[in-house]
């Protein structure tokens, strides 16, 4: 396909053509020739391109608000590297809620009428890896791609547009916020009603590790090996589960998500383990089987949905503007029990 600029010469020979026929030959060698030498270069350089196909590494799975790396390697369709790289364009489109950033490869970000946003990167096709950061801007399961390659030849006369097959995808997690002191005071009684002092019965004898209670150490045998030896029971502490609960109205379920991520996160930092049920599944989620980052990934797609189980120790109910959260009859706004940042991605599951 010709360019603007090759519909141009093409125009400027086509005015050359006629003038010759008026005035003389001689106007066919200043103009036309290297017009149509330019143009048959030009018209062999794109019929020669390569088809090539794109090797996608698509940025990790991270939390609203957070900015993760994408690539993008181009090659021939046979697999091999492009010998010759050529000049052009290659575009990658990204879903609504990914927002592309420039790198020091550079990339020009593009709105589209659909929603979407691209970034394009005029470069030799070929030549490298391109690179741009992604900004996370809501929750959900996002695609990118698929990329498209415009090729040009090295006059910029002709043009030629490929849209490559296969596309990526990454999953964006709810945040997750860390609780002010009103979210502390109200969560405190939990959590010392999911750590019970219960002890298992005995196991065995063992020496002493810093750390160990003073109340452990037995002291018949101490006295008779002359060192410190601890009893160690079968099950210090018997963690008592807190049931949380949590549905959204229809335009609710983001700060639902953000909620619930927020306060179960909290609890099992604090050792408390948590049966969440959800408005399409339940999950168990504690500090001795994990389940955190199964949590998030269900957080990230969940829809809104009635709330299961009212009678929960914590009844989370997302709305448009705001979350309530009750927490066994005191009702707080979500927005009241969080500070203004958000919890680090260490302090998140991992």
């Amino acid at each position: 396909m010709l360019t603007r600029r090759g519909r141009a010469v093409v125009g400027v020979t086509g005015v050359a053509v006629l003038l010759a026929l008026w005035f003389g030959a001689r106007s066919l060698n200043a103009v036309v020739v290297p017009a149509a030498v330019a143009l048959s270069a030009g018209y062999v350089q794109i019929w020669t391109t390569p088809e090539v196909v794109v090797d996608r590494t698509p940025p990790a799975d991270a939390h609203v608000g957070e900015t993760r790396t994408a690539e993008l390697t181009l090659s021939r369709a046979d697999g091999e590297q492009i010998a010759r790289p050529f000049p052009g364009d290659v575009t990658e489109r990204l879903a609504a809620g990914l927002a592309p950033i420039p790198t020091e490869d550079g990339g020009h970000v593009r709105e589209r009428p659909d929603g979407d946003t691209g970034i394009t990167f005029e470069t030799a096709v070929g030549s490298g890896t391109l690179s741009y950061d992604v900004r996370y801007e809501s929750r959900g399961r996002h695609e990118l791609g698929p990329a498209t390659v415009t090729a040009t030849d090295a006059f910029g006369l002709f043009v030629q547009e490929a849209e490559l097959t296969g596309t990526g995808a990454t999953l964006v997690y709810p945040r997750v916020r860390r609780l002010g002191r009103v979210g502390r005071r109200s969560l405190g009684r939990l959590e010392e009603f999911g750590r019970s002092d219960q002890r298992g019965e005995f196991a065995e004898l063992r020496e002493y590790v810093p750390g160990d209670p003073l109340r452990d150490i037995h002291w018949k045998t101490t006295a008779k090996r002359d060192e410190l030896i601890v009893t160690e029971f079968a099950a210090e502490t018997e963690a008592e589960t807190v049931t949380v609960a949590a549905g959204a109205n229809a335009d609710g379920a983001d700060q639902m998500a953000e909620a619930t991520a927020s306060v179960v996160c909290s609890l099992v930092a604090s050792g408390v383990p948590v049966e969440l049920s959800l408005p399409h599944g339940d999950l168990r989620v504690g500090p001795e089987y994990g389940g955190e980052r199964a949590m998030l990934r269900t957080l990230a797609t969940v829809a809104a949905g009635p709330i299961p189980d009212g009678d929960a120790d914590v009844v989370i109910k997302g709305r448009a503007a705001d979350a309530s959260v009750d927490v066994r009859g005191a009702t707080h706004q979500f927005s009241e029990m969080v500070e203004d940042r958000t919890a680090s991605t260490a302090e998140v599951a991992a």
